[in-house]
């Protein structure tokens, strides 16, 4: 029978490489598990310590390629080796036991809660693209304009079906993205607890860094309404959003949005609103820092 695993995706790879190693200890550079990907790790493995660290939270969901291979993360130097070391699932269930209790003796109960969730939205839109993907190879013969009324209807109704509210996922992607960039540039031991849905398309972030530095951030995902300005109702929301940035001190202060019209319209428009903020464009500032303006 064949072993099922919840690994999926670009960190297969290595979950399946380390499946096959006999050794307890095993030392990877970074371009070996590069090499063994086939493809780039992001900025935050190589600068931050919690990228390594030995979780299943929605954030850090590469580290089940090693968790589910029986092993856990054991040193990091950066840019240069990851030692990896074999445990037994005894030992990682009674470590995770053991964290967990530590966790909830200190009020992170909520945190614990989070990333559970987050965990799961990931399983979630795995399933769901796996599914597309599927649904375009089976009809990779169809040509929907020539269909009758009632077969385009149920196309129409399956897409819905596998889609499902898109928007929420999107929005739940943007938000992963912010917390990619801000450990790309802090030491932010955990985005769990701080994390806060306003509405269905803005999320406010405060955090605190290990040098004791305030980060705020609102992250919004709309789609102006207008060709070159925000509808009343999401110039409101953003006006909001503007003030309430401005009204609290902090070591430093991000705008992301998700629209290249949104950003360029925010920086034209309101960047008096947004004075001493930066304003970033997702995901193109993971990659390009002149997609971040401070204001």
């Amino acid at each position: 029978m064949m072993e099922t695993t919840l690994v999926q995706g670009k960190y297969f790879p290595l979950f399946n490489y380390l499946k096959r190693q006999e050794e307890r200890r095993v030392v990877l550079t970074f371009e070996e598990i590069e090499q063994i990907l086939t493809v780039t790790l992001p900025r935050s493995a190589y600068t931050y310590h919690a990228w390594w660290g030995n979780t299943r939270s929605g954030t850090y969901v590469q580290a089940a390629a090693w968790l589910e291979a029986g092993f856990r993360v054991d040193e990091v130097q950066f840019g240069k080796s990851v030692e990896f070391v074999k445990v037994s699932r005894e030992i990682l269930t009674k470590k995770k036991n053991k964290v967990v209790k530590e966790e909830m003796s200190t009020n992170k109960e909520r945190a614990l809660n989070v990333e559970q969730e987050e965990f799961d939205f990931f399983q979630r839109m795995t399933a769901k693209m796996d599914l597309i993907q599927t649904f375009f190879v089976h009809n990779s013969h169809r040509r929907f304009a020539a269909e009758e009324l009632q077969e385009q209807f149920d196309v129409v109704r399956s897409w819905k079906r596998m889609l499902g509210n898109i928007e929420q996922d999107m929005n739940l992607l943007a938000s992963q993205l912010v917390i990619e960039f801000l450990i790309g540039k802090y030491d932010i031991p955990s985005f769990s607890a701080d994390k806060t849905q306003q509405d269905s398309s803005t999320f406010t972030y405060d955090e605190t860094t290990t040098e004791g530095n305030r980060i705020l951030a609102t992250l919004r995902t709309v789609i102006p309404a207008l060709p070159n300005d925000f509808g009343p109702h999401q110039k409101g929301g953003m006006l909001h959003d503007f003030r309430t940035l401005n009204s609290k001190q902090a070591y430093a202060k991000y705008f992301f949005v998700t629209e290249v019209l949104t950003f360029k319209i925010v920086q034209q428009k309101y960047a008096q609103q947004l004075s001493g903020i930066s304003l970033v464009l997702l995901p193109q500032a993971l990659d390009d820092e002149k997609w971040v303006v401070k204001l």
